[in-house]
Formats: C-alpha cells, sequence, structure tokens
C-alpha cells in the first residue's frame, strides 16, 4: 500500500498538477554547501546490474539549504569526482565528492543569460548538458522554446543561442532531452517525446555546432524501451554512448534502464535501439533518474547517475556511482 501511494504522489509531480504553496513567501537561502548522506536503501556492495556491464559502488543522497537546490535533469564528469549537475530551472551545482559529510569545492548558481534575452522559467527550462575538453565549452538544451545555447568555459557567459527549425513543432514539455558532442565534432540530440510513430521518437544529427545557425543538421529514429523515455546520454571513451531511460508506473512506481549504442547505428534516417544493459527498480534506490555521465578513474570507467527531485520533499536527488565493464561470458539468472 505505502508503495502505491508514493507512486501516486510522485505521478502527481512529474505530471505538473501542481505545487504546495506557503502562507507567505519564504525567503531565499544562498548556501553554497551541499551535504552527502548513504541512503538507508543502498544494498551491499559491489552490487552487480544485469550481466554485470554495471557495477554499483556507492552512492549518496545529496542535500543543500540553497532554494536553487535541485531539479537536475542533466549532469557532467570533469574527473577526479568533480561533477556538474543542471537543473530544469537553468541552475548549475558543481561539487567534487569527498569522504565526509559535505561536498569540496561546492557551488549553486544560475547560468548566465546572453543580454537582450529573457530569464523567465518558459525561457530558462534546461534540459541537457554536454562539453568539449579542448576548448573548454559547454552546450545546453532548452525545452518549451526549443533551443541550444553555447556558453564559454567556466560558464563565465553566454556566448550563441541556436533555434533550429527543425525542433520547433516538437511538443513543448518534449525538447532536447539528451544532448552529446562525439569527437568529431558533431552533436546527437534526442527529443524525449517527439514522436515519429508509437514507441519511436526523434533524434538529430548537427554536423557541427548547432548554437550556430545554418548548421547542417540530419533526422533519424529513436526506440527506447517500451513504456520508457531517454532522459540523458554520454559517451564512453571508446566512443560508444550510454542512454538512461525512466519510466512511472502506477504500481510499481518509478525505474530506470541504461542502454548503450554502437556510434555507427547513428545515421540519418536509420532506427536506433539501444541494447539494455541495466535495469534500476526497487529494493534498489530509486527515483526520477534524470542525468549521466563518465568518467575515468583509476583505470576504470565510472558511470553516474543522478535523479531529479522535482523540488518535492518527498523525493531524493540521488547521486549513484557505478563501474562499467564489458558483460560477461554467462549472464546472470
Amino acid at each position: 500500500m505505502m508503495s502505491r501511494i508514493l507512486a501516486i504522489l510522485s505521478l502527481m509531480f512529474f505530471l505538473g498538477t501542481g505545487a504546495f504553496v506557503a502562507d507567505s513567501p519564504v525567503p531565499p537561502n544562498f548556501s553554497q554547501l551541499v551535504t552527502l548522506r548513504r541512503p538507508v536503501d543502498l544494498p551491499p556492495l559491489p552490487h552487480l546490474l544485469g550481466n554485470g556491464e554495471l557495477t554499483l559502488i556507492d552512492g549518496w543522497e545529496l542535500e543543500s539549504q540553497n532554494t536553487d537546490f535541485g531539479g537536475f535533469s542533466g549532469l557532467h564528469a570533469m574527473g577526479d569526482g568533480r561533477l556538474l549537475a543542471l537543473s530544469d530551472a537553468a541552475v548549475l551545482a558543481g561539487f567534487t565528492l569527498a569522504s565526509g559529510k559535505v561536498a569540496r569545492d561546492s557551488f549553486v548558481a544560475r547560468l548566465p543569460v546572453r543580454k537582450g534575452e529573457r530569464s523567465s522559467k518558459q525561457d530558462q527550462d534546461a534540459e541537457s548538458l554536454t562539453h568539449d575538453p579542448e576548448t573548454g565549452r559547454f552546450w545546453v538544451g532548452y525545452e518549451q522554446l526549443h533551443r541550444i545555447r553555447r556558453f564559454s568555459p567556466g560558464f563565465a557567459r553566454a556566448e550563441a543561442t541556436g533555434k533550429p527549425d527543425v525542433m520547433q513543432g516538437w511538443p513543448r514539455n518534449g525538447g532536447a532531452e539528451a544532448i552529446v558532442r562525439r569527437s568529431d565534432g558533431s552533436f546527437v540530440v534526442f527529443s524525449e517525446s517527439r514522436s515519429v510513430r508509437p514507441g519511436v521518437t526523434v533524434g538529430l544529427i548537427f554536423a557541427s555546432d548547432p548554437a550556430e545557425p545554418g548548421t547542417s543538421v540530419k533526422s533519424f529514429a529513436y526506440q527506447p524501451p517500451e513504456g520508457y523515455r531517454i532522459t540523458d546520454i554520454a559517451a564512453l571513451p571508446d566512443g560508444r554512448l550510454l542512454t538512461l531511460h525512466r519510466r512511472f508506473n502506477y504500481i510499481s512506481g518509478v525505474s530506470a534502464k541504461v542502454g548503450l549504442i554502437d556510434p555507427a547505428q547513428i545515421a540519418p534516417g536509420r532506427l536506433v535501439i539501444p541494447r539494455i544493459i541495466a535495469t534500476m527498480a526497487p529494493p534498489l534506490p530509486i527515483d526520477n533518474m534524470e542525468g549521466i555521465a563518465v568518467e575515468r578513474e583509476g583505470g576504470q570507467t565510472i558511470v553516474w547517475i543522478i535523479s531529479d527531485d522535482n523540488y518535492f520533499t518527498m523525493q531524493r536527488t540521488l547521486l549513484l556511482k557505478f563501474v562499467f565493464s564489458e558483460a560477461s561470458a554467462s549472464p546472470r539468472p
């Protein structure tokens, strides 16, 4: 019964049915501290998922008194445990994982806005994040008004905003949910819900910077796992792509699946179907999983997954840490 109640409460917030309003405005809190604690439902570690391609090795609940903290829909790993989490209110939180209860070098700040551009919620619904390690620049995908904005290194300023014509017919809440810059300078963008046919959504391949006008763009089709929607994407060191998907069910609540894509699959006019390598569901720590990132650490490939708490006290900002490895020869029963 309790799981069903929690599922229904979660659905209310996934559908945006409303929010609690206090009798009087709560003054903003600008704390820059991010605290860490282990989830009570963290299983004995390490914990293998699926055939062992993903192994859960740690996990935390992230909290901050900062009014803007939470709602994370994008994630990027800068290396050495340094993470950048982007919220759907265009707020960036940076922190480095530490052994204690407080993250190191943490900050919470709103993204800069280009001069002359508006900064309302409708204009700042950020959903996805990618990075060029050579130039240090970042790109952020926005939905509702469907744009892709380029930022200078360190997010010091907003440099350019692209409004690709091909994205303007997408559903307001089905925009650039996942974006990745590939090593050849091209970009791949996934719509969360722009449908090609039932169960199949639109993906775009930009030949170069999508924030610049006139960039050549081609489309392909993407088939997520049945009942799931894509929420983020990250590139492995060898160029393969990991995709994160989320599902809500009235009975079982929230679950997530991680897929693996060979980059050769992504081509104009092709149907891309990921190979699912892991499923996350209760009793594992799980919430509205929306962000995924990859980095190398001590000779291992590390995968980070973060949840969007929808700014709701009954949800959590979970950060889970996995090791990625090739599948074992014998699948687990």
